[in-house]
C-alpha cells in the first residue's frame, strides 16, 4: 500500500471527499494500492500548490498495513461486517494497533458469551 507524504510538515494525505483533504498522521492516511495511482495524485496536489508560491513537495511512501482476519482464515473484519473482503476491511497502520483492537473485539465478544479470535495481517 502507498501513502503520500508532505515533504513541508511530514504529515500524510487524508482525502476527504470531493476535492477536500487535510493532512494527518500515518494511522488516518489515505491508502493508495497502486503506486501510480499514488504517483498521479500527489502530481496533481503539487501542481495545485505550486502557482500560489508555496515550496512543498510530495511524495510517494510505501507502508505496511494491517487488517485482521479470522482465525479460520473466512474473512476479515471492519465496522459493519466480520466477513468483509479484504479491500474493505479496517486498515491499522500499525501492527500493534490492530492487535490492540484485536483484544478489544475478543473482550467484547465474550462478556455475551462468543468467542471470537482476530490476528492481524500485513497487506
Amino acid at each position: 500500500m502507498y501513502v503520500i507524504k508532505n515533504t513541508a510538515t511530514n504529515r500524510y494525505y487524508r482525502r476527504l471527499g470531493g476535492q477536500a483533504h487535510q493532512y494527518v498522521g500515518i494511522e488516518d492516511a489515505t491508502p493508495f494500492r497502486k503506486w501510480k495511482r499514488a504517483k498521479q495524485k500527489a502530481d496533481i496536489l503539487h501542481a495545485a500548490i505550486s502557482p500560489i508560491g508555496e515550496q512543498v513537495n510530495f511524495e510517494v511512501k510505501q507502508h505496511k498495513f494491517y487488517v485482521l482476519k479470522n482465525k479460520h482464515d473466512k474473512g476479515y473484519m471492519n465496522q459493519i461486517s466480520w466477513n468483509a473482503p479484504k479491500v474493505d476491511a479496517k486498515l491499522f497502520a500499525k501492527k500493534e494497533a490492530a492487535l490492540k483492537e484485536a483484544e478489544e473485539i475478543a473482550i467484547g465478544m465474550a462478556k455475551v458469551g462468543i468467542n471470537v479470535e482476530f490476528q492481524p495481517e500485513g497487506i
